[in-house]
């Protein structure tokens, strides 16, 4: 790509060079189209002075000197030819008439007598009848006026060479700048993909944090996240091999006795068919615990879109779908917060939500539940808490809680919804806390921080 942006920019300069050129081409010839049509026009200024002098065929000599005269003033060296082709009068016969002064004058302005170049005619008419031709050609000028007009053409080549020298090393220096800046981004998020593509999932692109994001930084951020998921992939992977490895050895190991002792006859069918069917109903419910897990760690590849919603209609909208639990085992469930509106992901807080009611309703034998909402305390967020009556947990088991598989002896559970929360919740960008102590209920706190 290096390679490529720099012969686009290549490209450019020689384009600009061409284009100069043409432009320098143009102007030298409008400019030099402008000097000629100046000077046809002081040709017929003289034509019409001649033809002026002439009466019925005839020249009046003084008014004749004069309109040569004024010819050289206009940088003209001529003469007059009758009909017959006989010379009439010269510009430099007729500088004879001219005073000292006056020829000190014109001397100052033109080489005179001669002028340059070869003589062209013009027809001159009188009545529509032709009286004679009038010749003419550019007399010398020492004078400053041809020194302008080639200082303006050699200050239009000084622009033409200028800009282009402006433009050309412009190009190339933005040229070197933009194959640094575009190309050095790509080769980094190419050296990620190779680390990934050997199984390296750790690697993170810089990203620029300024308002003005460019597509390149756009594309570093999705590589970023594609690689953040490919990680969390993996190690789901991986985690699950190893935890549904150990899970199911105890009960696959319980049920694989209990059938070689029945095969052996050494154990009454019927009285451990009962123990057989417990470790199945296990092994399902271990099942069933994983593909809960992860369809959470699903919703990471699903990046969504943050919506807006009313938190206190949410709440109470899953509230409602989790009161028949509670009321099941006589619990009460209780929602309690201020109207607002928050941006979230909806489908993940549903999962949040859930599994914390969930998890308080299991540890819960009398009370009940209360789930509580309101503003973060910075205030640029929000917050939701599920407090129960239970046992509470032990500060020093609180920090296990949110261990994949860990769970109490007793609770009969998976030891999978609180992981569930924490991982979900820290997708989200949330914090997950703790209050709790023994016999005094838990309470779990979900913050959010709005970005």
């Amino acid at each position: 790509m290096r390679t490529k942006l720099f012969f686009a920019f290549i490209f450019i300069i020689f384009f600009t060079i061409l284009s100069n050129v043409v432009f320098e081409r143009l102007v030298i010839r409008d400019f030099n189209d402008y000097l000629g049509g100046i000077e046809e026009d002081h040709i017929y200024w003289v034509m019409a002075s001649v033809e002026g002098s002439s009466s019925q065929g005839v020249f009046d000599m003084p008014i004749l000197g004069e309109a040569l005269h004024w010819g050289l003033m206009l940088g003209f060296e001529s003469y007059v030819e009758d009909i017959k082709g006989n010379r009439i009068l010269s510009s430099t016969e007729a500088l004879s008439s001219m005073n000292k002064s006056m020829m000190n004058r014109m001397q100052s302005l033109l080489k005179l007598p001669s002028g340059t170049g070869e003589f062209r005619w013009y027809p001159l008419y009188v009545e529509g009848e032709e009286i004679g031709k009038l010749y003419v050609r550019p007399a010398g000028r020492p004078g400053s006026i041809k020194l302008k007009e080639e200082i303006f053409r050699e200050r239009g080549r000084e622009f033409l060479i200028i800009s282009f020298l402006i433009a050309g090393a412009g190009a190339l220096v933005l040229s070197i700048l933009f194959t640094i800046f575009i190309s050095n981004p790509i080769r980094r998020l190419t050296r990620s993909a190779e680390k990934i593509a050997k199984g390296d999932f750790s690697v993170q692109s810089p990203v620029r944090h300024g308002r003005l994001k460019d597509e390149i930084d756009r594309l570093t951020e999705t590589f970023n996240f594609m690689a953040e998921a490919l990680r969390r992939e993996d190690a789901l992977r991986k985690h699950l091999t190893s935890n549904v490895a150990h899970e199911l050895r105890t009960p696959l190991t319980i049920i694989k006795g209990n059938l070689e002792g029945i095969e052996d006859g050494v154990v009454d069918p019927d009285k451990v068919m009962k123990n057989i069917n417990s470790e199945i109903e296990r092994i399902i419910s271990l099942v069933e615990g994983i593909e809960d897990i992860t369809s959470a760690e699903a919703s990471f590849f699903k990046k969504g879109t943050r919506e807006k919603i009313s938190l206190s209609d949410f709440v109470e909208s899953v509230a409602d779908g989790m009161r028949k639990i509670a009321k099941e085992k006589g619990l009460y469930l209780k929602t309690e917060g201020p109207t607002m509106t928050v941006q979230t992901y909806p489908e993940k807080l549903h999962i949040i939500l859930k599994n914390l009611i969930s998890n308080a309703c299991k540890f819960t034998a009398e009370g009940g539940v209360t789930v509580r909402w309101g503003n973060s305390d910075s205030k640029a967020g929000f917050y939701i808490s599920v407090s129960d009556t239970g046992k509470g947990i032990p500060e020093g088991e609180q920090g296990r809680v949110f261990e994949r598989f860990y769970k109490e002896a007793a609770s009969g559970g998976k030891g999978l919804g609180l992981a569930i929360v924490k991982e979900v919740a820290g997708i989200m960008g949330g914090r997950v806390d703790i209050e709790s102590s023994s016999d005094e209920g838990a309470k779990f706190i979900v913050s959010f921080n709005e970005k």
